[in-house]
């Protein structure tokens, strides 16, 4: 039967069931009872409760969201997964197939003429029962007071003067982020911990494709003034080449505007937070100016104001953890980058004492005073503001912001700036490649169709099957196969990527006989079958498969078609409560090596096969052991 859940990551395995019913022992084949005997030797019996699927039916109740296309995408992941994809008008309820096991929520993003707009809905909402996200309270006109002539001009005007050049930076206005935003910079550039030791990009640089974006969202630790920027050059990264263009003062500014005819209270505030009460908080970037009370006297002239660190606000209206916060949204004061296309562009940190940049090269010390974090559709900067060489140093987050494709504000796409690994000479790219030439990595947040298809990975689903021909060695790589469901055009496209034994063995869907698996891949050397895709990739997947769906269509009906007959043996993904001979993985997963027991390879796997009802053991697919996987 179809299973609707009231979707919750905490306790969504408590509703996925099924019809089928667990075999007699009066009709299990030898090899069944061989096999569920030695499952039960390794791992003990399974919990009544368990299924062996990571898949949950979620819906999300839409309001207000005018015409609009709205998307759906995973949280906390270093690439988004795209779950749902509708275009609605005003009010609609979204149904799609939720992964378990994603750690902080999904992310819901409207996107129309008037911009792009996220919301997140975190687990404990979603654990409340259905979700519900309106996204009046996160109107783009209803959010600041009207825009007079003069508030306008505060917006165009200047926070800083390049002396040099008299180059000036512009305030865009703001950019959306969902509450997620402070567990992201928290993974990507945490506190008092090394990001050379941390395996955080340091040594980069960037190169202009265009006009970009940067929406700050958080600075600084220091005492002193903390002057932030952007740079470019054409040539060799030499002073002579650079031209530097500040942006703001982190420590010195509440409010930007550009002289005595502009009051503060008529320029717009930094940045502007949302609370559980969906009320706005302005806020600032000064570290000491707490919601508890300056904690530097050397600030005083702040007090008094209402304006508090984007930090402060943080830790008192939410949480780092972002199932607890009670933050829905964050809004980042955003600036234009306009650096020439094709010049080397950076961004700096200048205090009195030194000024770090994102080109190691161009620093005192030539040490990385940088770090940045390549998420989808977006990335983080952190900068250092001081000198310190402790074994902490550099962490790279006394001030962080995020580059953000734009245009005017609105979000429709762009290219950003691709990176270069100074070391190689070679060009990192989105997709994590290394290439002689850069890829341009295409911003994914927008309606533009050139990056469509790209704007996030497909909810792909693995199936993993043990064949059952001996008792088992529990490796679940004895078939592999990848279903590839697109709503857009109403199908699922099948692949075969492993076959890891060599017994003959016949895939059906339904009762519609797909054929032998060996000669659906190919794994067929001097007439017999081999092994194959279970050490390292030999064969290239196979599309097998183009199966129709329709809008109700949930991707563990599809599963539960499929069967591989061996010899006398059935194998299907198992009923609740039976021995697993087949089990549905979210993601292109990656498989066990051959004869390498799945709880080797995921150390996580034992736990979450005994217990289905602990939403600890869930995710386990997304921690494989090094080495014992087989990576494509």
């Amino acid at each position: 039967m179809k299973r609707l859940v009231v979707f919750s990551l905490a306790a969504a395995v408590l509703f996925i069931s099924c019809n089928r019913q667990i075999k007699p022992e009066s009709v299990k084949t030898k090899n069944e009872i061989e096999y569920e005997m030695s499952w039960e030797d390794v791992f003990g019996k399974v919990n009544p409760e368990k299924t062996w699927s990571e898949s949950a039916v979620a819906s999300i109740n839409v309001k207000n969201a005018g015409d609009a296309q709205i998307s759906i995408y995973s949280l906390g992941e270093s690439k988004r997964v795209l779950l749902a994809r509708e275009t609605v008008s005003s009010d609609a309820t979204i149904t799609f197939d939720m992964p378990l096991g994603l750690d902080y929520g999904i992310s819901v993003c409207k996107e129309n003429a008037e911009g792009t707009t996220y919301m997140s809905v975190n687990n404990s909402q979603l654990a409340a029962g259905t979700a519900t996200v309106d996204f009046a309270v996160a109107s783009t006109k209803a959010d600041f007071p009207a825009i007079t002539e003069q508030n306008k001009a505060a917006l165009t005007m200047p926070t800083a003067v390049s002396q040099a050049t008299g180059e000036r930076a512009k305030i865009w206005g703001y950019t959306n982020f969902p509450s997620w935003i402070w567990f992201d910079i928290n993974e990507a550039i945490p506190e008092n911990k090394s990001a050379v030791e941390m395996g955080q990009i340091t040594n980069f640089d960037l190169q202009s494709n265009g006009i970009f974006y940067i929406a700050a969202i958080y600075g600084a630790t220091g005492t002193s003034s903390a002057e932030i920027g952007y740079y470019y050059y054409t040539g060799e990264a030499k002073p002579e080449n650079i031209t530097y263009v500040p942006l703001i003062d982190a420590l010195r500014a509440d409010y930007y505007y550009d002289d005595i005819t502009i009051s503060k209270e008529e320029a717009l505030p930094k940045v502007m937070w949302a609370d559980k009460l969906w009320k706005w908080t302005p806020a600032n970037f000064c570290y000491y100016d707490t919601v508890g009370g300056m904690k530097s006297s050397g600030f005083q002239t702040r007090t008094g104001d209402n304006q508090f660190s984007t930090l402060s606000i943080h830790e008192t209206y939410g949480n780092i953890d972002p199932t607890k916060s009670g933050i829905s949204l964050i809004k980042g004061l955003t600036f234009q980058v306009d650096a020439p296309k094709g010049s080397m562009v950076g961004f700096y940190c200048k205090t009195a004492s030194t000024r770090n940049h994102t080109t190691a090269g161009l620093n005192t010390s030539k040490r990385p005073r940088a770090a940045i974090k390549v998420y989808d559709g977006f990335r983080f900067i952190g900068l250092e503001d001081g000198t310190a060489t402790s074994k902490n140093e550099p962490d790279c987050n006394d001030i962080a912001f995020v580059m953000v494709p734009g245009n005017d504000g609105v979000l429709p796409g762009l290219f950003l700036p691709y990176i270069k690994d100074n070391n190689s000479d070679k060009y990192y790219n989105g997709d994590g490649t290394l290439t002689e030439e850069p890829k341009y990595d295409v911003a994914t947040d927008g309606p533009d169709q050139i990056h469509e298809d790209l704007a996030a990975q497909k909810n792909i689903w693995t199936m993993a099957f043990e064949d059952m021909a001996t008792k088992g060695d529990f490796d679940f790589n004895d078939l592999v196969l990848t279903i590839v469901p697109d709503k857009k055009t109403a199908n699922a496209d099948i692949y075969i990527c492993a076959t890891g034994g060599t017994i003959s063995s016949y895939l059906y869907y339904g009762e519609e006989q797909i054929g032998e698996i060996h000669s659906l891949l190919g794994s067929i050397e001097g007439g017999k079958n081999v092994i194959a895709n279970t050490h390292s990739q030999k064969y290239q997947m196979k599309k097998i498969r183009t199966i129709d769906l329709d809008k109700n269509t949930k991707i563990e009906d599809v599963a539960r078609k499929f069967k591989l007959i061996v010899g006398n043996d059935v194998v299907t993904l198992p009923g609740k409560g039976e021995v697993p001979k087949a089990i549905l993985v979210p993601g292109f997963w990656a498989w066990p090596k051959e004869s390498t027991r799945i709880d080797t390879a995921y150390p996580r796997f034992a736990d979450w096969a005994y217990d289905g009802k602990n939403s600890n053991h869930a995710g386990w697919y997304k921690h494989p052991e090094e080495g014992k996987t087989v990576i494509f």
